[in-house]
């Protein structure tokens, strides 16, 4: 193979890598209480720490990646979960561990 081509094809992988790591979602983990469950949006509200190399601690809703995520919490749970950050900006809970649960109440 001539030095052209190994040029061509090594610009072409750094290419490939860098435009898949640009297009590639944010990802976060973190840890707070469940203050409610909405259904009708699928969002948890949450209060959560710091978000390292994001926010700091705060009160806010988060969008669920799968409507099934609002079954395995309850309103008082703690919970560890994986936020990913798309392009815009938008956060969605993406996985979440249950790590302690309190009685169940629902916002529609």
């Amino acid at each position: 193979m001539t030095t052209i081509k190994k040029f061509i094809i090594l610009i072409s992988i750094t290419f490939l890598v860098f435009f898949n790591v640009t297009l590639s979602a944010k990802e976060y983990t973190a840890q707070g209480k469940v203050n409610a469950i909405k259904s009708e949006s699928k969002k948890l509200n949450i209060s959560h720490g710091p978000v390292k190399g994001l926010m700091g601690a705060m009160k806010m809703d988060f969008e669920v990646a799968y409507p099934e995520m609002l079954n395995d919490v309850s309103v008082g749970s703690t919970i560890k979960f994986t936020l990913d950050e798309d392009k815009k900006g938008n956060l969605t809970i993406t996985d979440l561990e249950l790590i302690e649960t309190s009685e169940k109440f629902i916002i529609d």
